[in-house]
């Protein structure tokens, strides 16, 4: 069930509460892209969204759990925004290359938070409640490993281990990914179509 259909099915008084939630996430994800974690006080956060302070205690009961929010915020979109691109298309190899492109697509679109993951992954590692966020990172490199293996079926790439390939690309569009967070590369110098074509057919001519 997407977030869409959630919501009709919410109270008004619910409904306002998922907008303030993230409303506050989305505040605090740009603070921590542009100010860093540590430097970001809750202050900043509730100065920011325009609410006051112990409105945040509402949803959030200390920074670290924000981050982790803006973590579960940042993957849940990504998984639902691969579902609506993946709906209207079948063929394996078209459905990875459209993962990989979607990737980087939502990475454009929701650069704060992106920024956030990558900036502070170590600290959703080290976090106590962070298993269900790892359950969703796992969940996106379940989806690339059953399309490897479907192609596989399919004849369209040779035999081999489906969970390795998916790690090989995985490691492709990652390494991308940190460059740009890194500020090494600019959005405008990635093509997603030449990382997965790198990735289907080699470099070989």
């Amino acid at each position: 069930m997407n977030t869409n259909s959630i919501n009709e099915t919410l109270s008004r008084k619910e409904r306002d509460k998922l907008r303030n939630k993230e409303a506050i996430i989305i505040a605090a994800a740009h603070l921590f892209a542009q100010k860093g974690f540590s430097e970001t006080t809750l202050d900043d956060v509730a100065a920011l969204a325009e609410f006051g302070k112990g409105t945040l205690y509402n949803y959030f009961e200390n920074k670290n759990d924000l981050l982790l929010s803006a973590f579960d915020h940042a993957v849940t979109s990504m998984l639902e925004f691969l579902y609506d691109q993946l709906d209207s298309v079948s063929d394996p190899l078209d459905r990875i290359r459209l993962m990989a492109k979607s990737q980087f697509n939502y990475y454009k679109s929701n650069t704060d938070f992106m920024n956030v993951v990558m900036a502070n992954h170590h600290i959703l590692q080290n976090h106590a409640c962070s298993k269900e966020v790892f359950e969703r990172f796992k969940n996106l490199r379940d989806m690339v490993v059953l399309e490897m293996q479907a192609a596989m079926d399919a004849g369209q790439l040779k035999p081999g281990n489906a969970q390795r390939y998916a790690s090989y690309l995985s490691s492709m569009i990652h390494g991308q990914v940190r460059l740009l967070n890194a500020g090494e590369m600019q959005m405008d110098e990635i093509h997603p179509n030449e990382i997965i074509d790198t990735f289907l057919y080699g470099v070989k001519s």
